[in-house]
């Protein structure tokens, strides 16, 4: 048997949770080759455009609680949200503040002005505990071009762990 010490263990650990212990995405966001034309505006945006021709974001909550929870549960909510705006929508990128939390499914293709679609983001319990605040990023052609999604809760000890009476 080799023993290490912590400090060794802990050095030849770290590339290996570097590596596998953060996944910021489902790294589809490159599905999809989405040009200036399928959003009718100039490429390079230099061109004056009217403010009520562009396309604008409005979600129905920008917040969600999902309550209390135990450890290891996978929480679930679907964002719904509709273009306001006067020209299509095009969601770039829906990137989670850490790893437990990802935008799973999300629309790749252009949303026409006035049409409802859906983000669905996922927050992984296991391993967190207590109050809990998470976010996820939208970056999509609107002004401003990003906007903030929270998860909110409290996690409540591991699930495989007896209650004390």
């Amino acid at each position: 048997m080799i023993r290490m010490s912590k400090g060794t263990m802990a050095v030849l650990l770290l590339p290996l949770t570097m590596t596998f212990g953060c996944r910021l995405t489902d790294h589809t966001e490159s599905a999809e080759n989405i040009g200036p034309e399928a959003i009718g505006h100039s490429a390079s945006g230099y061109e004056r455009v009217d403010s009520d021709d562009r396309p604008a974001i409005a979600f129905a909550e920008l917040e969600h609680n999902y309550g209390k929870v135990v450890q290891g549960t996978k929480v679930e909510h679907t964002f719904t949200f509709r273009n306001s705006g006067g020209s299509p929508l095009v969601l770039s990128d829906v990137r989670g503040s850490c790893g437990c939390t990802v935008g799973k499914d999300w629309p790749r293709h252009p949303i026409k002005p006035g049409e409802k679609a859906s983000i669905l983001v996922a927050f992984d319990t296991n391993g967190r505990s207590g109050l809990e605040h998470k976010t996820v990023t939208v970056v999509a052609n609107t002004t401003p071009p990003t906007t903030v999604l929270s998860l909110r809760g409290e996690v409540i000890g591991p699930a495989n762990v007896a209650p004390i009476e």
